[in-house]
């Protein structure tokens, strides 16, 4: 049938009417609730089955009036249920608008369009192969462009226009209603023209990408899988709980003693205010000792859980700082520039058996990583030894949806945390790094970045004088001087 447009209504795929009549109900069965509506008339409940099967003009099952009526109010009572689409026949959709939380609504705009119309600048536009998603952190729905002519029409949306066309049922339509399309304010022709979300205070500081990972790493404004679901099945082989040992010689660490570190170490009062003094470095080498000693307090595998095997898939390990899950998907590279005992190079740390594997790293590498840190921590020197940590992904991949890579941050912080509170139990100076480079490392590591990279780093060394004082327009607040008393004591 041409012509058109053909405003088209279908259910969410999850959605299942179930008439019962012996009880005189229908029951609507969704992701988020089995919701009960008295017996609609007939033509109102076929409509409602047809919906569920796929989109379909209401106008070709509803007639009459009073029903019209009807299925009017319990589509807007189910609207968070309604999937919203038009076509240019009858049969085949051209985009369709799926409500992907309880809170969902949508209102097709009732007036023309008057002021210039764009893409949000959070839309964020991706394919599966099949069909075009346009997704928004802002927004409660996932547009799906089902045709090229679709696709077409948005391209004028990259730069504000005002539409030809004022049809209400329209691509720009229905994206202006899902909100992945926004109106320019009212005001003077002859002045820039304005958009409400580039002004916005809670949004002037997010960037789309930003926004829609905070969204979808949480729960509440999406409708994907979230959560303990192993995604991957078997169909991908999973990293083994402890990463496979080199074959090149390692080099034994020295291992602390437990009678020793009860003995020398401080409370844990101390060590917490007494963390992160600075991030001066002397030139004092490091020492084979502690650099074993931090290692081995702060990542080595205590136990493995579920397998006596290292190369197990599936089994888990106990470690001394928190995981997710258990997944331990960090690693340990040092960059060694001053060690007395170790020579200078790259060597990826084995937590199982406390040694260091050299990585053939060319001494440009090093250096290229030793700079990377420096810069990073803003020092005037190359520090003695940098930790980069990085994640091998499907380690928490394989069992987490949605989640997998806020995981790893959370336990990135986990670990430098406890690097932070055992080096400045020792003596050293706690230096978390807040930025990295996941070109940098995993080209010198010899890692794909894809599967293993870069996701924190540390320096360590020993402390140049400690600046008591701390800077000038530093003003106490809360028992500051803790911080001095400890440092005090550290000395």
């Amino acid at each position: 049938m041409p012509g058109g447009p053909f405003p088209l209504w279908s259910f969410r795929e999850d959605v299942y009417v179930e008439p019962v009549p012996q009880l005189g109900i229908v029951v609507v069965h969704n992701r988020w609730e089995d919701t009960s509506l008295p017996s609609p008339r007939p033509a109102v409940l076929e409509a409602m089955r047809r919906m569920s099967l796929g989109p379909i003009s209401l106008d070709n099952v509803i007639s009459e009036d009073v029903d019209r009526r009807e299925l009017a109010v319990l589509l807007d009572r189910l609207q968070h249920l309604v999937v919203r689409s038009f076509g240019l026949d009858p049969e085949r959709p051209l985009i369709s608008v799926v409500p992907l939380t309880q809170q969902a609504s949508f209102l097709l705009p009732e007036t023309p369009l008057v002021h210039p119309v764009r893409l949000s600048r959070f839309a964020l536009i991706r394919t599966d192969g099949n069909h075009c998603y346009i997704e928004s952190p802002l927004s409660l729905h996932r547009v799906i462009l089902h045709r090229a002519d679709a696709v077409a029409q948005i391209s004028p949306l990259i730069r504000p226009f005002v539409p030809a066309e004022q049809d209400p049922d329209s691509v720009i339509a229905y994206l202006l209603a899902a909100g992945m399309a926004v109106q320019a304010d009212e005001g003077d022709p002859f002045q820039p023209m304005r958009f409400a979300e580039d002004r916005d205070p809670a949004l002037v500081a997010w960037s789309a990408f930003d926004l829609m990972f905070h969204t979808r790493s949480t729960l509440g404004r999406h409708d994907h899988d979230f959560g303990v679901t192993y995604p991957l099945g078997e169909q991908w082989s999973v990293e083994p709980v402890v990463k496979p040992r080199s074959a090149d010689a390692a080099i034994p660490l020295p291992r602390p003693t437990w009678d020793r570190l009860i003995a020398a170490d401080p409370p844990l009062a101390t060590a917490v205010e007494a963390g992160e003094a600075g991030r001066g470095y002397d030139e004092r080498p490091l020492t084979v000792e502690e650099l074993g000693e931090l290692l081995y307090r702060t990542a080595r595998v205590r136990a493995l859980i579920g397998s006596s095997l290292e190369t197990s898939t599936t089994a888990t390990s106990d470690r001394p700082y928190p995981s997710s899950g258990g997944c331990y998907e960090l690693e340990l590279y040092a960059t060694v520039d001053r060690c007395d005992g170790l020579p200078r190079g790259v060597y990826h740390y084995d937590p199982f058996g406390h040694r260091l594997e050299p990585i053939p790293a060319e001494p440009a590498g090093a250096d290229e990583l030793l700079e990377t840190g420096r810069l990073a921590a803003n020092l005037t020197g190359t520090p003695p030894a940098l930790l980069t940590i990085t994640a091998r992904f499907r380690r928490v991949s394989w069992k987490y949806d949605g989640l997998s890579y806020s995981l790893v941050l959370k336990n990135v912080g986990a670990l430098t945390q406890t690097l932070s509170l055992v080096s400045t139990a020792m003596g050293l100076p706690a230096c978390r790094l807040d930025s990295g480079d996941t070109d940098t490392a995993p080209r010198v590591l010899g890692l794909d970045w894809r599967v293993e990279s870069s996701v924190g780093g540390f320096v360590v060394g020993h402390r140049s004088a400690p600046d008591r004082e701390g800077p000038a327009d530093r003003y106490a607040v809360n028992d500051a001087d803790w911080v001095t008393r400890a440092q005090a004591t550290l000395t």
